[in-house]
């Protein structure tokens, strides 16, 4: 008997090809994330994606953020809010508010600095935002 188990697991275990997928590049596309919650200011994140198995090191990571966008939030009684690159100086306020580390770059987050260092609650519960993102000539 442990000579048929023995004998199976060898033809199970032995048996390996190596296998190769050929996979399309990946289209560059915008990676959006963010958060709109009551008491705190809306903020946003914005990203390119990268293909999976495209190597990454800290240029890369660096270079994944974007910098050069225009972001605005509009609430459903047309209030709007720009949203602004957060400098260093400020990451520290908005980890405090949030409660958090976020360990992101300086220069990567938009965020409603009027809101942050001025609360008037623009982020309500129950209304509707629009998020406008204007970058590399697209919106």
């Amino acid at each position: 008997m442990k000579n048929y188990l023995f004998l199976i697991s060898l033809i199970f275990f032995s048996c390996q090809e190596e296998i190769t997928l050929d996979l399309p590049q990946a289209k560059g596309k915008l990676v959006v994330e963010g958060a709109i919650e009551p008491g705190f200011p809306p903020y946003v994140i914005l990203t390119k994606n990268q293909g999976y198995f495209e190597p990454i090191d800290v240029n890369t990571y660096n270079d994944l953020f974007i910098t050069d966008a225009s972001v605005s939030v509009i609430r459903d009684d047309n209030t709007t809010h720009p949203l602004t690159l957060m400098t260093e100086s400020l990451i520290s306020q908005f980890e405090t508010l949030l409660n958090t580390n976020i360990n992101i770059p300086p220069n990567t987050i938009y965020i409603d600095l009027e809101e942050l260092l001025n609360p008037t609650n623009f982020s309500i519960a129950n209304r509707s935002y629009t998020l406008n993102i204007a970058w590399n000539n697209q919106s």
